[in-house]
C-alpha cells in the first residue's frame, strides 16, 4: 500500500476477441500462428493518425503510457479523440511520468473532461504543481527517489492493437512544430505480442509507484474550476481542429486506411519486455544490456552486422568492449546518433564525445545527424520535416533479420535510472525495411560520417565528412556548432557524472 492511500487494481481487457477490432483482425492473425504483425511509422503525421485511428477503433479500453505529454495542437487533437472514446463507453487509462510539469496540466484536463478517463502519475513529486523551481528544490532534497523515471511509450486499443516506439506526445514528435521536429519511429503491432504489452502496462498501472492523479496535492478542484477548465479545453480543441495542421490531419484521416486486416502488415515472431517498475537497476553487467541479450527468440550471436540508431549513445566500458570484440571478429558495427549541432541534450553529447575516438579506433562506423534548416528534401525522403532538429529514434538491427525497438536509449540513464519498454522481432522483411531507413540516414547529404585521421606527427584527429550540393565537404571541428555550444558541451563533460547522462 502506498502512502497515498488505496488505489484499486485494474487490468487489460481479458477477451479482446469480443470487440469489433478483435473480430476484424482475428482472421488475419489466425493465418500467422505464433506471430505478430507490424507496420512501421517513420513520419510524424502518419504516427499521429495511427493513434487517432486506434482511439476511434477502441470499443472497450484504451491504455496509454508516456514520459512526456505537452500542450499543443497534436495533444489537443489526441485528447479530443480520447474524450470521444470515453463518451462511447471506453475505459481510458493514462499513465504518465511526473518529471515533466505540463503532464499534470494534461492530467487535470483529461480527468475533468470525462469520468471514464483515469490518470495515474509514476513516482510523483510530493509538492504538486508544475513549476520547475519547486520541482528542482524537491529533486535536490530527494534525488535518489526522484531520479527514477518512467520512460516507456505505449498506446494500446482493446488489448488488440498498439503502438510502441520512441515518440512522446508533443507537437515536435508529429511534424507539427514549425521550428524543429524529432525524427522518430513507431511500430503498430497486432497479434499475441500486444497481450505482452498490455501485461507490462498493467504491471506499471498497478505498481506502488503509480499514484492516482486525484490523490496528489494540488490536483483537487472545485466544480466551478473544473467547469471553467473544461470550457477552455473545448474552445482549444475547436481551435486545434481549425489550424492548418488540424485541417490537414482531418483531410488525411478521411482517406486513411482503418485498423483492420487490409493493412500491409509484416509478420514475425516477437516478444515484449520492460523494466521492473518498482525495482531500480543496481547491477548492470554490460552497456549493451537493453540490446543483444534481450533478443531471445533466436540465438543472439551477431554474425556480420550490428546497426544502432540512438539519439544518445554512451556505451559503458563493458559495452565498448563488447563492440570491440565484435569488430575484431569481422562484424560491421555502425551507429547513427546526434551531432553536436542536432542534439537536444548537450550533457548527453558530452558523454558520447568522451568515447568517440575510442569507438572509431575499435572500428565502429559513426554517423551523426546533420540538421538542415530550410532544406527541402525530395518527396520520397522518409524523414522529411524532421531533419531541422534532432534524432529521437531508438533502433537496433542484428544481421538484417532481428530488430529491437522501443523507448530505450543506449546511455547510462536508460540502463541505470529510467524504466523502459521495448519489443524484439525476428523478421527479415521488417529488418530490411528498417535497414533502408538506417542506410538513408547515413547518406552524406543527411549525416556527417566521423573518421579518425592520423597526422604526420602521429596524433589522431577527427574529421566530419558530408556532402553539400553534390560535393564532398570535410570539417576539422564539430560542424554547424558554434564556439559557445562547443564550450558548454566541454564544461558539461567535466561537471556532469557519466552515470547521470
Amino acid at each position: 500500500m502506498s502512502s497515498y492511500g488505496p488505489h484499486g487494481p485494474s487490468y487489460a481487457l481479458a477477451d479482446p476477441a469480443d470487440t469489433a477490432l478483435g473480430r476484424t483482425l482475428s482472421s488475419e492473425i489466425a493465418k500467422h500462428p505464433g506471430q505478430s504483425g507490424f507496420l512501421v511509422y517513420d513520419r510524424g503525421r502518419d504516427s499521429l493518425l495511427s493513434r487517432l485511428a486506434l482511439a476511434a477503433s477502441a470499443e472497450r479500453t484504451l491504455d496509454l503510457q508516456y514520459y512526456i505529454v505537452d500542450r499543443g495542437v497534436t495533444t489537443d487533437l489526441l485528447l479530443h479523440s480520447l474524450i470521444k472514446a470515453a463518451e462511447r463507453g471506453v475505459r481510458v487509462r493514462i499513465l504518465m511520468d511526473d518529471v515533466h510539469g505540463p503532464n499534470r496540466t494534461f492530467a487535470f484536463e483529461a480527468t475533468a473532461a470525462h469520468a471514464s478517463i483515469q490518470v495515474r502519475l509514476f513516482n510523483p513529486f510530493l509538492t504538486g504543481g508544475t513549476q520547475s523551481i519547486g520541482r528542482l528544490m524537491e529533486f535536490v532534497g530527494d534525488g535518489e527517489r526522484l531520479n527514477r523515471r518512467m520512460h516507456n511509450k505505449l498506446w494500446i486499443a482493446d488489448n488488440t492493437a498498439g503502438l510502441i516506439g520512441g515518440r512522446n506526445l508533443a507537437d515536435e514528435y508529429f511534424d507539427a512544430n514549425p521550428g524543429a521536429n524529432f525524427a522518430d519511429l513507431d511500430l503498430l503491432t497486432v497479434g499475441p505480442v500486444v497481450r505482452e504489452l498490455s501485461q507490462g502496462f498493467d504491471e506499471y498501472w498497478n505498481s506502488e509507484s503509480a499514484v492516482p492523479f486525484k490523490a496528489l496535492a494540488g490536483a483537487a478542484s472545485s466544480p466551478e474550476e473544473s467547469a471553467q477548465a473544461l470550457a477552455v479545453l473545448r474552445a482549444r480543441l475547436i481551435a486545434a481542429q481549425d489550424t492548418e495542421y488540424g485541417r490537414a490531419v482531418a483531410a488525411e484521416d478521411l482517406q486513411r486506411q482503418p485498423i483492420d486486416s487490409s493493412l500491409p502488415l509484416i509478420w514475425g515472431a516477437a516478444y515484449a519486455a520492460h523494466d521492473d517498475p518498482d525495482k531500480p537497476e543496481t547491477a548492470i553487467t554490460t552497456g549493451m544490456q537493453h540490446v543483444l541479450p534481450q533478443i531471445r527468440t533466436v540465438p543472439v550471436a551477431t554474425r556480420f552486422e550490428l546497426l544502432i540508431m540512438s539519439p544518445y549513445f554512451i556505451p559503458s566500458a563493458e559495452g565498448r568492449k563488447h563492440l570491440d570484440d565484435m569488430t575484431r571478429r569481422g562484424v560491421r558495427v555502425a551507429v547513427v546518433t546526434n551531432s553536436l549541432a542536432s542534439t537536444d541534450a548537450l550533457a548527453a553529447h558530452a558523454g558520447y564525445a568522451r568515447h568517440r575516438a575510442d569507438l572509431l579506433r575499435a572500428g565502429v562506423d559513426l554517423f551523426e545527424l546533420r540538421p538542415e534548416p530550410g532544406v527541402q528534401h525530395p518527396a520520397q525522403h522518409r524523414w522529411r520535416g524532421a531533419w531541422t532538429a534532432t534524432l529521437h529514434a531508438k533502433l537496433v538491427i542484428v544481421d538484417r533479420v532481428r530488430v529491437l525497438l522501443g523507448s530505450m536509449n543506449l546511455d547510462p540513464r536508460s540502463r541505470l535510472h529510467n524504466t523502459e519498454a521495448w519489443i524484439g522481432v525476428e523478421s527479415r522483411e521488417l529488418a530490411l525495411r528498417l535497414t533502408e531507413l538506417f542506410e538513408e540516414s547515413t547518406r552524406p547529404d543527411h549525416s556527417f560520417q566521423v573518421l579518425l585521421q592520423r597526422s604526420r606527427e602521429g596524433d589522431d584527429s577527427m574529421e566530419w565528412i558530408t556532402e553539400e550540393q553534390g560535393r564532398e565537404v570535410r570539417h576539422r571541428s564539430e560542424p554547424l556548432a558554434g564556439p559557445w555550444t562547443r564550450f558548454w558541451r566541454d564544461v558539461l563533460s567535466v561537471v556532469v557524472p557519466e552515470h547521470m547522462l
